[in-house]
């Protein structure tokens, strides 16, 4: 019997009559709990693990293994269409900058582009919404045919470790993947260094194809491990450094280095997606910073310069404020707080981060979620000295503080949030405002 499938989906609760429905297990949820719901709203088959009790015979059911692999392949053949460029973009920070200067240097070039990640999906001045960096791998190959019929050929994806550790990326066709940087991050998740570093290189080892292109920076400590995969693997290798030379011999603004490698890398995939260079040095002086990375928000009187920023990571806050002391030397207020139900080991590093290179620290909330909020800042400011920090719960009575108490030419960095304008209290989202 020939069955028509008229859709795919993970999430039972999204099945409609026709539809091929995974049961996927994750880390805190079992979709085999949902068959039953799935088929209520007419699913036609089911996928399931192979130790699965079946008990609906009048159901088309494949057990497999591994099913996140099996739901990569079928929505790859499903969402048929697919734009020519695919690249992706992986790393600790940087990947969101990264993607929407990629994104800023086509468009100003008039050539259509889109990027996927944790802004969104951004095609053509628009945006949708997604929740995840990653998202799951329907939602990529939907996403990526769409992207197709709107005659869009060149599409940037970030690649979140966790996305690539759970197989979403996994058949995509990829011209050349970008490893941005590594430093400490998710251990919550991946537990060690070594196995959040592994996640991310599941990138270049298994899903680029043969003749495909790494795009890196020859400075980094991974340089080495990804030459090397390159080298067996067959796959051509861009170095950043060259293009780094060109654009600090070029007119322009920025003087800050992280924000240099993340505009050669994004200049390195323009390229390869055809754009010339003569073209492409045209639009930098057009580009503007990213949405919550390092952004200027506002100047208060006594020329106070107030920034926002996403570094959630000690790596990222370090640089961050280094950029900020070469540019403006070192009167920095710095607000920032760390998660809840995320790795631990970050919030003594940045209180040290925070208190070798701030002036005052206003230590606050940044998403909780199910730990004491008291216990998380207490635990930031063991490695900060007495006299420079406030412990200020409530973030905009911290971001407020802040500014009121900031001295002439003095500049306050808001870091963690970047473009969020949500807090994450137990399961409630709050506006912060």
């Amino acid at each position: 019997k020939k069955i028509v499938i008229k859709g795919l989906s993970i999430n039972s609760k999204k099945v409609k009559k026709g539809y091929m429905f995974f049961a996927i297990k994750g880390t805190r949820s079992n979709g085999e709990k949902h068959i039953k719901e799935a088929i209520a709203r007419g699913a036609s088959v089911i996928v399931c693990s192979k130790n699965f009790k079946n008990k609906y015979k009048k159901i088309f059911i494949i057990k497999k293994n591994n099913i996140r692999d099996l739901v990569s392949e079928i929505s790859s053949k499903f969402y048929k269409l697919k734009p020519k460029n695919i690249i992706a973009v992986t790393g600790t920070n940087g990947k969101t900058s990264v993607a929407d200067l990629f994104y800023q240097i086509l468009s100003l070039s008039n050539i259509p582009a889109a990027s996927i990640g944790t802004l969104g999906v951004k095609y053509k001045n628009k945006i949708i919404k997604t929740n995840l960096t990653s998202p799951d791998t329907i939602t990529i190959h939907k996403h990526l045919q769409n992207l197709k019929k709107e005659k869009i050929d060149n599409v940037i994806i970030e690649s979140s470790s966790h996305g690539l550790h759970q197989g979403r990326l996994n058949h995509v066709n990829f011209k050349a993947a970008i490893f941005t940087n590594f430093s400490q991050d998710h251990l919550d998740y991946h537990k060690t260094m070594k196995s959040y570093l592994n996640a991310k290189l599941i990138l270049f080892k298994k899903i680029l194809k043969k003749n495909s292109t790494i795009i890196t920076d020859d400075n980094i400590n991974e340089f080495s491990t990804l030459k090397n995969i390159a080298k067996i693997r067959k796959l051509k290798l861009i170095k950043i450094s060259n293009i780094i030379d060109k654009i600090e011999s070029s007119p322009l603004s920025t003087n800050s280095e992280y924000k240099i490698k993340n505009l050669a890398m994004a200049m390195a995939a323009a390229k390869l997606c055809g754009l010339k260079d003569k073209k492409l040095f045209k639009t930098l002086n057009k580009i503007k910073d990213t949405n919550g990375r390092l952004e200027l928000v506002k100047i208060f009187p006594k020329n106070v310069k107030v920034f926002i920023d996403y570094a959630h990571t000690p790596d990222a806050l370090l640089k961050v404020l280094q950029s900020l002391i070469s540019s403006y030397g070192k009167n920095i207020s710095l607000v920032f707080g760390c998660g809840g139900d995320r790795d631990k080991t970050k919030r003594s590093l940045m209180g040290k981060i925070a208190n070798d290179y701030s002036k005052k620290i206003y230590v606050t909330d940044d998403n909780p979620r199910n730990e004491n909020p008291k216990q998380i800042r207490n635990e930031i400011i063991k490695k900060i000295n007495k006299k420079k920090y406030f412990n200020i719960g409530n973030r905009a009575q911290a971001i407020k503080q802040s500014i009121l108490n900031s001295e002439s030419n003095g500049v306050v960095l808001i870091a963690g949030k970047g473009h969020e304008d949500k807090q994450i209290y137990k399961n409630r989202s709050f506006n912060i405002s």
